[in-house]
């Protein structure tokens, strides 16, 4: 009888041991099961990051269209000397003449309207260089970037650049 015992008793342990064990296995598997879409949740989320949504994913498609290639020569805009002095308190000055490429007449039109408020951006800018800066190839080729950006904005051109580079013309730094 006390051997009976033992046995149901072993018996009921067995089921409850087995039960636990199928408890364990299935919270593992729904670990496993929600470890995975998070994980795939954040591998989309990673390599979607960059990617325009909606209207945004419209306006890209259109931009990545090939632009169309204008008839005739370029149009290029002269600007007026800049001459700044230079950050850094060593008394360098800056002599920059500079040519900005166009993109249309209408361009050409809004560049010389907005005129006074490009000059007054880009003397903040240049003023801002140290000769340091500049003395380098790589700091020309930034400062042509910056440069167009600057205008581009002045001309509050949003997403659209009227000014599609500009050219050196002429580029001294004079030290004191």
């Amino acid at each position: 009888m006390a051997d009976d015992k033992k046995a149901d008793k072993a018996e009921k342990g067995e089921k409850k041991a087995g039960g636990g064990n199928k408890l364990m296995l299935v919270v593992i598997i729904l670990l496993v099961l929600v470890l995975a879409a998070v994980g795939g949740l954040a591998a989309y989320m990673f390599t979607n990051m960059n990617k325009p949504h909606g209207d945004a994913a419209q306006t890209e498609q259109a931009k990545e269209k090939p632009k169309k290639k204008k008839e005739g020569p370029p149009i290029f805009e002269k600007l007026e000397t800049f001459v700044v002095n230079l950050a850094g308190g060593d008394g360098s000055l800056l002599q920059v003449d500079m040519q900005a490429e166009l993109s249309d007449e209408e361009a050409k039109k809004k560049f010389t309207d907005y005129m006074p408020k490009i000059r007054s951006a880009l003397i903040l800018l240049l003023s801002s260089k140290t000769s340091a800066e500049l003395a380098t190839p790589d700091g020309k080729v930034k400062l042509k970037a910056q440069v167009k950006q600057i205008i581009n904005e002045s001309m509050d051109a949003g997403e659209e650049e009227p000014v599609e580079s500009v050219l050196f013309t002429s580029f001294i730094i004079q030290k004191s």
